[in-house]
């Protein structure tokens, strides 16, 4: 149970990392007045995607945490 919680958060920081990426890009190649749409939204993505990576983070973190606490209960 432990293992598949911080296997998802790890796959969840991987996803994020991936959209991070992709929407750094659009940014980037967003230099045309007639773009400023797609880079707001790119930048509005870009902010979501970094709220998502934390809550994984957090995730892990935790999934760590009741690890160490159920290794700590069984020594």
């Amino acid at each position: 149970m432990i293992g598949k919680l911080g296997n998802t958060a790890l796959q969840g920081m991987q996803n994020s990392r991936h959209s991070m990426v992709r929407s750094a890009a659009e940014i980037a190649q967003a230099s045309r007045p007639g773009d400023r749409s797609n880079m707001t939204r790119a930048m509005v993505e870009l902010k979501q995607h970094e709220h998502a990576a934390k809550a994984n983070l957090k995730m892990l973190a935790t999934a760590n945490k009741l690890l160490g606490s159920l290794l700590d209960v069984k020594a």
